[in-house]
């Protein structure tokens, strides 16, 4: 099963605000209210995530702690640009990063992450593509 860090809830709020059951039959949440306390803290108790969705710029990503992150595979977070977040690091270790645009959107990064993430576990896009080409059955 996946593991997923939802970071920087400092108002307890994000688990609490949509239901998660859809994503909790494909993987592990787990909640960080608190701020980490250096990039050693950050990097013990997330090596062992898979994908992490920054709620906000607290909690810095350079590159010194991506590779002390063996097992992430994807991070997001919300707005179009995090300058805590060093991309660069994230591409050269094969880390997919998600954000959102600079324009108004109706969903946020997060939300939208998680969508794809339960589109390529149920295969919609390939379901999608049978139907169109007349193979429903």
């Amino acid at each position: 099963m996946k593991r997923i860090a939802i970071l920087d809830d400092w108002q307890n709020r994000a688990e609490s605000l949509t239901d998660w059951s859809d994503v909790l039959d494909l993987a592990q949440l787990t909640f960080f209210a608190d701020a980490f306390t250096d990039e050693n803290d950050a990097a013990s108790q997330l090596a062992e995530f898979d994908a992490v969705v920054a709620m906000r710029e607290r909690t810095p990503f350079p590159a010194s702690l991506i590779a002390k992150l063996p097992n992430l595979k994807l991070l997001s977070f919300t707005g179009a640009k995090n300058a805590a977040v060093d991309i660069p690091a994230c591409t050269a270790a094969g880390i997919q990063v998600c954000f959102t645009t600079g324009k108004p959107l109706t969903y946020a990064t997060a939300e939208l992450a998680l969508a794809l993430m339960l589109s390529a576990a149920r295969q919609i896009a390939y379901g999608d593509a049978e139907i169109r080409a007349g193979r429903f059955q």
